[in-house]
């Protein structure tokens, strides 16, 4: 409750800034990238030493009935789930309840025998060489999955490479986690993420994604077909929630912004286990941490981790530590790399220095 709080009261003293006048860079560059782009809405947060600084929202989180984006708008945050997979694991590990180290096998009886070995650390780092559902694309959203019949799905399938000696982005890794996570917890995934990382950090408006759950201020997300916007696919399995299945508003996520912080959420000790870069068998490490990626950009390092789902929807934060800044851009429709493009531009209004562009 006492964080619930402070980050109600971080808020409180950053209003004025939310309802500060339209017309300034943030607003005109935003504004002029979507009518540009073609894209339907967004919205974006900026949070500089622990004070949201700019929030707000351009053009239409609903095209049908014209009803705008604004800062309070729900929207699919897709992958960027991922590292909130990861940080209620590391939860886990801080309550002595499991390792990093510790192996399928040993989590979840009766694994496939490639499976077994695979240790948690490898799933969370996309180094365990498992095939991702998503390009094989086996995967029905319109129906649901036990563990089992998931297990059975995606099972026949070789390692794409031996565990740690390659890397490569695989969404069949995520689900994984989620029941390790539900076993060793006694609670279903969705109801350890909501209490112990929504609720302590005051995310209020921040839920898993039900489709038929009435939410207030939920988009709608598109996807272009030639040329014309479409309705996205509403539905997905529950059996894929920790890869991508949150819906939240830049406010809140706002308000999670402070679980970089030590202490906040998890311990110094954790957020560098999170945020150091992956080593594989030969020595050679890349930018994968636990559920995000660790980049350095113009002497500036950041943490990040991209969202997009086939509803209709990308997203991305951007953390940059030694800058205290944090980005949130959320719209309603994918054009690959435009959410990067607007958070790094957008982070080079705060501290120059940080975007490519001209």
């Amino acid at each position: 409750m006492a964080s619930t709080r402070v980050c109600l009261m971080v808020l409180s003293l950053a209003w004025p800034l939310l309802g500060s006048t339209r017309a300034d860079e943030v607003d005109d560059y935003a504004q002029t990238f979507i009518d540009k782009h073609k894209i339907p809405g967004l919205s974006l947060a900026v949070v500089r030493d622990g004070r949201v600084v700019k929030a707000a929202g351009y053009g239409f989180a609903n095209l049908e009935v014209h009803a705008p984006a604004t800062a309070e708008t729900a929207w699919e945050i897709g992958s960027i789930t991922k590292h909130f997979t990861a940080q209620a694991l590391m939860l886990l590990v801080e309550g002595d309840k499991l390792t990093l180290g510790d192996t399928l096998g040993q989590r979840l009886p009766g694994m496939p025998p490639a499976w077994a070995p695979l240790t948690l650390r490898q799933l969370l780092t996309h180094t365990s060489g498992l095939k991702d559902w998503e390009a094989a694309g086996l995967l029905n959203f319109r129906r649901e999955y036990t563990d089992a019949e998931y297990i059975a799905l995606m099972s026949p399938f070789p390692l794409d490479f031996k565990p740690g000696e390659g890397w490569s982005y695989t969404n069949t890794a995520y689900p994984l986690l989620g029941m390790v996570i539900a076993r060793v917890s006694g609670k279903p995934y969705d109801e350890f993420v909501t209490e112990r990382i929504f609720h302590p950090m005051g995310m209020s408006a921040t839920r898993f994604n039900y489709p038929l759950e009435i939410v207030p201020h939920r988009a709608s997300g598109y996807v272009d077909e030639g040329g014309r916007l479409r309705k996205g696919e509403p539905l997905r399995p529950r059996i894929v929630e920790p890869n991508g299945a949150i819906l939240s508003s830049v406010l809140d996520l706002a308000k999670w912004a402070r679980a970089f912080e030590p202490g906040a959420l998890l311990k110094r000790e954790s957020l560098v286990q999170m945020t150091t870069p992956v080593r594989l068998n030969d020595g050679r490490t890349l930018a994968s941490g636990l559920g995000i990626f660790a980049t350095q950009s113009r002497g500036h390092r950041s943490l990040l981790h991209n969202g997009s789902t086939p509803g209709g929807f990308s997203s991305v934060f951007y953390h940059y530590p030694e800058d205290r800044l944090t980005v949130f851009v959320l719209c309603n429709v994918d054009r690959g790399d435009a959410v990067n493009r607007i958070a790094t531009r957008v982070a080079s209004f705060f501290v120059p220095g940080l975007d490519d562009e001209e």
